[in-house]
């Protein structure tokens, strides 16, 4: 909660006359970006200028990105690298055959951001725009796009799976393109970053230890409608392949160990799992493991009927959309055992949400 003092100068802010500029000791009117100044310590007059000098139209990505930055990397990251992050970003949300149909909280969450885990933050993405989006944007279906690039990459980048050549898992992607091995977390890194580039949401999702096979394996998430696996190399997004089939009888949703974990931008209760450096608990997490043990396609019907727009969010996030026609049937990805809202958007602007729990 904000001081008095607080929102008092966070009301003087907002009520300067348009093209004055702030004063360098000015409070931010946005609380998550005050809160942020002070984490950043010395490095603060970097993260205000990022967010003074940004674009107005891009000022409240901005201001997301940072009021959600783990603390180390407000303390060390620079204005100008912050700045092309957003506007490449923003570019590519524009220019993408998608980009129109992007969901504002999918992009902040899942192509905005200039990291996965606690890799190096390389500044990888112009370079990575320039590289990939021209092939990339042939594909009208970003689910296309995403298994060009999953198929096209190691070549392009010279980058190959290894498990003892690469020199760490949580390799940045100029540091795994340097040695031209990676492990499957530095493979994952760069199809994650190649995919955000081109302004398709993707993640990074791990298990720390199979049940019964010896081992980890993280791997890449891309959402389109929903969330789908990659998994290897060359795999097509839409269908079932060896991490789906492990994960079934692999993890346990209520074992942390054996669970499966998604790595989110905000701040959440859960931390993801690195098994390279488990004293690192600034990076956030959801544990998605029923939705690989137990999917279900869950049958809805829009209330009175009808055609509507569909979003379901779970654990304080959009995780799946979908339409129904007139007969206002519809067909959802959830999980057993989870709760779900689900929110059904009528033409007329009416809306209505259900709690679902398959």
């Amino acid at each position: 909660m904000m001081t008095h003092a607080l929102v008092l100068a966070a009301a003087l802010l907002a009520s300067r006359p348009a093209g004055r500029a702030a004063p360098a000791d000015a409070v931010p009117a946005n609380p998550a970006v005050a809160r942020a100044l002070e984490r950043a310590g010395e490095n603060a007059p970097e993260i205000r200028k990022a967010v003074d000098s940004v674009e107005p139209e891009f000022r409240t990505d901005m201001e997301w990105l940072v009021g959600t930055m783990p603390e180390v990397d407000l303390q060390s990251l620079k204005a100008d690298f912050l700045l092309r992050n957003v506007r490449v970003a923003e570019r590519a949300r524009r220019e993408a055959p998608w980009g129109k149909d992007l969901p504002e909280s999918i992009f902040r969450q899942y192509v905005l951001p200039y990291a996965s885990v606690n890799e190096r933050r390389d500044d990888w993405r112009q370079d990575f725009f320039d590289r990939f989006t021209q092939e990339a944007w042939k594909h009208k279906d970003p689910i296309d796009a995403v298994r060009w690039i999953n198929d096209h990459l190691p070549d392009m980048l010279n980058v190959h799976f290894h498990a003892t050549k690469r020199k760490k898992p949580d390799q940045s992607p100029y540091e795994s393109m340097e040695l031209s091995w990676a492990s499957c977390t530095g493979l994952s890194i760069l199809v994650i970053d190649a995919c955000r580039a081109c302004g398709i949401p993707a993640r990074m999702v791990g298990c720390p230890a199979w049940k019964k096979v010896q081992g980890n394996h993280n791997w890449v998430e891309v959402w389109w409608d929903r969330w789908h696996n990659v998994g290897d190399s060359g795999s097509d997004p839409r269908g079932v392949d060896w991490v789906e089939e492990r994960c079934r009888t692999e993890t346990d949703p209520d074992d942390w160990v054996h669970a499966v974990y998604a790595a989110v931008w905000r701040p959440t209760n859960v931390k993801y799992p690195l098994v390279w450096a488990f004293e690192i608990e600034w990076v956030p997490a959801l544990n998605i493991t029923r939705f690989y043990t137990d999917p279900v396609d869950h049958a809805v019907q829009v209330p009175g009927g009808g055609p509507a727009a569909i979003e379901v969010a779970w654990g304080g996030e959009l995780v799946a959309r979908a339409k129904a026609g007139a007969d206002g049937a519809a067909r959802l990805p959830l999980a057993r055992g989870c709760q779900f809202e689900v929110t059904f958007r009528k033409p007329d602007g009416s809306a209505v949400t259900q709690v679902v729990k398959p």
